[in-house]
């Protein structure tokens, strides 16, 4: 109902204007007088309130009807909307149109792939054009788990997936996704800004809250004035220098522990930071010591910077707005994932 209100008021509002301007070009043709200078002025003044308010208009009807997208915090109202369209969960409560079962299926291998936004595809409106979800057309034979959420860090995983193991689930091979923000559920800060920033949103304007465009760009101008917001790259890759490295590391191991003491292998796809690809791309070290730290922790790995460096943020990322992979993106890892996967299961066959 507010929300139709606010558009009502869009509607109304350059009508009042022309209405106005009309009204005070009728008043000024019967005066015998000449026009003074603050009539000019008012005269432009109501122009100018009609162009604004139809551009406001023009907005409104934008991000209400047309404009379908996400940012990467799903905070706006066009973010939520696209959520309620395209975001369906199956009764495991991931992500899927299928059904998962706990107990593995005679004859078939299970693939359990744990991970975050990046797995669970994030701005990516037909769930069947999810890397994992391609890998289960090519392979029906193969059993293709998405077991992934929205804002999970190692943290996250390591706890759902303990409590699937508790809960008697069976594993086989798992493919932990990692991103390089995983790190970051260990930095209080993070938790302290999302805090104010959940605030700041819950005591938002009664316009703020049911304005499509003003919500817009209400949260854009918040996210780009927030200093932890526009250091949140900075200070993950600050994560890997220091002792929260270290951490991390025995979290990622306790997770290859709990898998391999469950009967299942472990093996770790890695996604680089899509808004930053190129030539300076800032965090060569961290695939770096991954890589090292997955080798000496006899996990293979697959990091997929090789497969995306070539390519520009823009071709790879759902918008400007939001860096998570798109379509395109997700097409380009999955053939050299179902390769590496390919390997993997091969060696566990050959090893039973």
């Amino acid at each position: 109902m507010a929300e139709n209100i606010v558009l009502g008021l869009f509607i109304v509002l350059p009508g009042l204007m022309a209405g106005l301007l009309l009204l005070l070009r009728l008043q000024l043709k019967r005066r015998a007088a000449p026009t003074r200078w603050h009539h000019v002025l008012l005269a432009n003044l109501l122009a100018l309130g009609f162009l604004v308010t139809l551009a406001a208009l023009a907005g409104e009807i934008y991000f209400r009807f047309i404009y379908d997208s996400t940012d990467s915090l799903l905070y706006t109202k066009v973010s939520q909307r696209w959520m309620q369209r395209y975001w369906h969960e199956n009764r495991n409560a991931f992500r899927d149109n299928e059904v998962y079962y706990r107990e593995l299926l005679p004859g078939r291998r299970r693939i359990s792939f744990v991970g975050d936004s990046f797995t669970a595809g994030h701005g990516i409106k037909n769930e069947e054009d999810r890397f994992v979800n391609i890998l289960r057309r090519a392979h029906p034979d193969w059993d293709i788990y998405i077991l992934a959420k929205l804002g999970y860090d190692t943290g996250d995983e390591l706890n759902l997936l303990d409590y699937l193991l508790k809960s008697h689930w069976q594993i086989d091979q798992v493919v932990l996704v990692y991103c390089l923000n995983d790190i970051s559920d260990l930095m209080p800060e993070r938790l302290e800004a999302f805090r104010r920033l959940n605030t700041q949103i819950e005591q938002s304007s009664w316009l703020v809250k049911n304005s499509y465009l003003v919500n817009t760009v209400a949260h854009r101008i918040n996210l780009r004035r927030n200093p932890f917001m526009r250091g949140y790259y900075d200070m993950v890759l600050e994560g890997y220098r220091g002792p929260l490295w270290e951490k991390q590391k025995q979290r990622l191991l306790a997770f290859r522990d709990l898998v391999e003491s469950h009967g299942g292998r472990l093996a770790v796809v890695t996604f680089p930071f899509m808004q930053d690809l190129g030539p300076n791309y800032k965090y060569q070290f961290v695939h770096d010591q991954l890589d090292e730290f997955w080798r000496a922790a006899h996990v293979p790995h697959l990091d997929l910077l090789a497969v995306y460096r070539p390519y520009p943020p823009a071709k790879l990322t759902v918008n400007r707005l939001d860096a998570h992979p798109n379509e395109y993106a997700h097409a380009l890892a999955t053939p050299v994932i179902d390769a590496f996967l390919e390997k993997q299961l091969s060696v566990k066959s050959l090893s039973r």
